[in-house]
């Protein structure tokens, strides 16, 4: 009898555990599902080319372009994991001598976009007599590195491309500007202690503020017929293991709380992939007094340039030597 009931316990042990794998096996499964869609959303072929109609809205003739400014292809290796960086360095306008040591623009694309899609911006910035630096984020462009993380990985690219600058740029300006996405990588970037001591001023265009958000109203779209907070707590239990670090670590207000560089903040009301919230919320998180918000009401995620262009450009240079009177 005794042996019966013993083998009987056992029975139910081996029957609880075989339930408890497949339950966590399960579990599994559908976070690794939710890692994919989290950290894939793009790829080097859906973003390998800018189409005309893109150029043609900013009235930038390509072909013009290249032949304006000059223009040298460079890549840097990552100091994370060895992924190759590309960007373009272009001089400013009227530096015949293509000099390095001078005041510097890192300008960081959004999601889906490459090192191109920043070129309106960088015509801007290269007329006003700064040299810029575009470089592609991961998984964009000619960068392949295999997950986007809502810049918090990006934001090591990011670095690199600043350390170089200052290797060639000791005395000048640095200036970062990064949209949407490419926002957040700024935004990550200023938590840096070296990146603080050596960048003059920080420009985010509708900057993203929470990977947490992002993936939770993606996911409400999908409407799967999953708990939500079962779909995000599996997926940020497989980031952490596979990546290091999870969706609250991509929180950028964590960062921007502890940067002592001026920030300017543009965003919109009007703006449905990154709520104005969002602006506000990391120029709330900013102790020090050097920061600006620019709220417009009409303009789409990132059109602010586009559509308040004289606006856009007098507030940045405004802003920029009021850092430096």
């Amino acid at each position: 009898m005794k042996n019966k009931k013993s083998i009987f316990k056992k029975g139910i042990l081996a029957f609880l555990i075989i339930v408890l794998i497949g339950a966590l096996g399960g579990t599994y499964y559908i976070g690794n599902l939710v890692f994919g869609g989290s950290t894939q959303l793009v790829t080097n072929e859906g973003t390998a080319a800018v189409s005309d109609d893109f150029f043609q809205t900013y009235s930038l003739d390509y072909e013009v372009f290249k032949k304006s400014y000059k223009i040298e292809e460079m890549e840097l290796k990552s100091s994370l994991d060895e992924h190759i960086i590309p960007a373009d360095y272009i001089y400013a306008k009227n530096n015949e001598n293509k000099d390095k040591n001078k005041d510097t623009v890192i300008l960081v694309h959004g999601l889906g976009g490459n090192r191109l899609t920043t070129y309106p911006v960088a015509q801007f910035f290269l007329d006003e007599g700064y040299n810029v630096i575009a470089y592609d984020q991961r998984s964009s462009g000619e960068n392949i590195a295999k997950y986007t993380t809502f810049g918090y990985l990006e934001s090591e690219d990011l670095k690199d491309y600043i350390e170089y600058v200052k290797k060639v740029n000791k005395d000048n300006k640095l200036i970062l500007w990064g949209t949407s996405f490419g926002g957040a990588t700024v935004g990550i970037a200023l938590g840096d202690e070296k990146v603080n001591e050596v960048v003059d001023v920080a420009i985010l265009d509708c900057p993203i503020s929470s990977m947490s958000y992002m993936l939770k109203k993606e996911m409400e779209e999908m409407n799967t017929g999953l708990p939500l907070e079962f779909l995000l707590n599996t997926g940020n239990i497989v980031n952490k293991i596979k990546l290091g670090f999870s969706y609250d670590d991509a929180d950028v207000t964590k960062y921007t709380s502890k940067t002592k560089v001026s920030v300017l903040i543009f965003n919109s009301k009007n703006d449905s992939v990154t709520p104005y919230f969002m602006g506000e919320d990391i120029y709330k998180s900013i102790s020090i007094n050097n920061k600006k918000l620019v709220t417009v009401t009409s303009s789409e995620h990132a059109n602010v340039f586009l559509d308040y262009n004289d606006k856009y450009k007098n507030e940045i240079l405004d802003f920029i030597d009021s850092n430096f009177q």
